[in-house]
């Protein structure tokens, strides 16, 4: 048999088709897709389209004709119910480095901010010689501590990652060693 004529066999018993059922975790994260529009009072995101955007620029336009609705963007309710997904916690900053680490953790959050206004550091806390930073979402927290360990790179030890018991929840340790 040829190729071609496997290929039809296939798509004749339907191989074709999707496998299995589309994810249900953006979901179960963020609830059912919403038809209307809707504006962010706190921070002026908009939903459209099934998805968060930047405030609406002059030239970009939504082409629902429904009126929009204002509510607070899941990343704003996080903020305001002391919510968060991704938890860092720097141990052992050194006092000449700290002013660079926090400078990295600001950028990398400004960048992630720049592309999904759901991506977002709620706060930045510095307690002793730890610092711990929160965010709106786990892949930011990720994001974050890879390129703490990547600009810091032979200073950093090996970096814990904890999932907790809660959906999307993570908490990644990143200890700087101790150079006498």
């Amino acid at each position: 048999m040829d190729k071609i004529s496997i290929k039809s066999q296939r798509q004749k018993k339907g191989s074709c088709q999707p496998r299995g059922p589309k994810s249900n975790k953006e979901e179960a994260e963020f609830g059912p897709g919403k038809v209307d529009v809707l504006m962010c009072k706190d921070c002026d995101a908009v939903y459209f389209r099934k998805s968060w955007h930047h405030r609406l620029k002059e030239g970009k336009e939504i082409s629902e004709d429904k009126p929009a609705r204002i509510v607070i963007c899941p990343a704003c309710q996080m903020v305001k119910d002391k919510m968060f997904e991704g938890q860092i916690i720097l141990k052992n900053a050194p006092a000449d480095k700290k002013g660079e680490v926090l400078n990295l953790v600001k950028n990398v959050g400004k960048r992630a901010f720049a592309r999904d206004p759901m991506d977002r550091i709620i706060s930045i806390k510095e307690q002793g010689g730890e610092i711990e930073i929160l965010t709106t979402e786990n892949q930011l927290a990720a994001s974050i501590a890879k390129q703490i360990k990547r600009a810091f790179k032979g200073e950093t030890e090996k970096m814990k990652i904890s999932w907790s018991h809660q959906e999307s929840v993570v908490r990644i340790v990143l200890n700087f060693k101790l150079l006498w």
